[in-house]
């Protein structure tokens, strides 16, 4: 009996100490997880106030340190070079005037005022034929003008007061790829050249210094071809080139375009040029004709004298003919 209950007893307090293990156990691992769950909510929230902190220092150096407004380069500042464009601009034009005279001293007037010049001019005589509009134009002049391209725009316009101006085209050609182009070849050359000077001066043999220098003639051939082209280059973008036909006229041309015009007033126009152009044949055939004379007078009589030399050879020959043709029977005497 003693020995049960001793079991008893003994179960007992095996039972109360793994009740007590258990609870140890518990709390040693409620203890070890509530230190690893408390770092991240205080990290957290110490990130937020850091991220504030932040948010509140940025805020204040910007109040702090404005921007600054960007500033403009000094007049003398050095400017980054940039390659101007290369553009050659032309023009043809035509002018009608009824003051051929007058108008012809407006041009070498326009042309001296812009410092530019007069390259290659014509002027023809009276003319007697009819042009395309039906305008008879007694005299003409042809220029090839000159003038500085910065003032090309302004000059094209002027031409509107030396009289009408019918017609006007203009050129553009760039050239700017080109010219830089050639440039940079030149200055290759260039470079080449210096060191076959150099080599030239350490030349020891004859046979070095004669190929050196026929490797230099070609070079320098080549270096003055695209200096000439540069320069035929420079001066046609520096002066542009106006190709001016001046005309005298009885009246202008009209400036309503003839698409505008009603069908009768193309017709009375059609009709007035038709009338103009016979007058102007016949007044032209009379003055040949004039002029003429003596010429066709002397043809004249050479015709004449040609066609008598004609009709006189025929009669020989026709009486050559008869005396052939007609017999000849030799008639005795009767006696008497």
């Amino acid at each position: 009996m003693k020995k049960r209950i001793s079991i008893l007893l003994a179960l007992v307090m095996l039972l109360s100490l793994c009740a007590c293990g258990s609870s140890a156990a518990q709390t040693e691992a409620s203890m070890d997880i509530a230190p690893m769950e408390a770092p991240r909510s205080v990290m957290a929230s110490s990130n937020e106030s850091a991220s504030a902190a932040a948010a509140d220092g940025f805020a204040a150096y910007d109040d702090a340190m404005p921007v600054p407004e960007p500033e403009e380069a000094p007049a003398g500042a050095d400017v980054p070079d940039v390659d101007p464009e290369k553009i050659i601009y032309s023009a043809d034009a035509t002018v009608e005037t009824t003051e051929f005279d007058s108008t012809l001293e407006k041009v070498a007037d326009m042309i001296k005022r812009y410092n530019g010049w007069i390259e290659s001019s014509s002027v023809n005589g009276a003319n007697y034929s009819s042009t395309a509009r039906g305008n008879v134009s007694s005299r003409s002049a042809y220029y090839t003008l000159r003038v500085p391209s910065t003032s090309f725009n302004e000059i094209m316009t002027g031409l509107s007061t030396l009289g009408n101006v019918p017609y006007t085209h203009t050129y553009t050609e760039n050239v700017t790829s080109q010219y830089y182009d050639t440039q940079a070849r030149l200055t290759a050359y260039q470079t080449q050249e210096a060191r076959l000077l150099e080599m030239m001066e350490k030349a020891e043999t004859v046979e070095d210094i004669i190929t050196i220098e026929e490797k230099l003639t070609d070079l320098r051939y080549r270096i003055e071809s695209l200096q000439s082209t540069l320069k035929n280059w420079d001066r046609q973008v520096s002066y542009s080139t106006i190709s001016l036909d001046v005309e005298e006229v009885q009246e202008y041309t009209p400036e309503t375009p003839a698409a505008k015009a009603s069908y009768g007033q193309r017709m009375w126009s059609a009709l007035k040029s038709s009338l103009r152009d016979i007058g102007t044949f016949f007044s032209g055939f009379l003055i040949w004709l004039v002029a003429a004379l003596p010429v066709l007078t002397l043809l004249a009589v050479c015709v004449y004298v040609l066609v008598v030399i004609i009709r006189l050879c025929r009669r020989k020959r026709a009486a050559r003919r008869a005396a052939k043709s007609a017999p000849s029977c030799d008639t005795p005497d009767s006696g008497k």
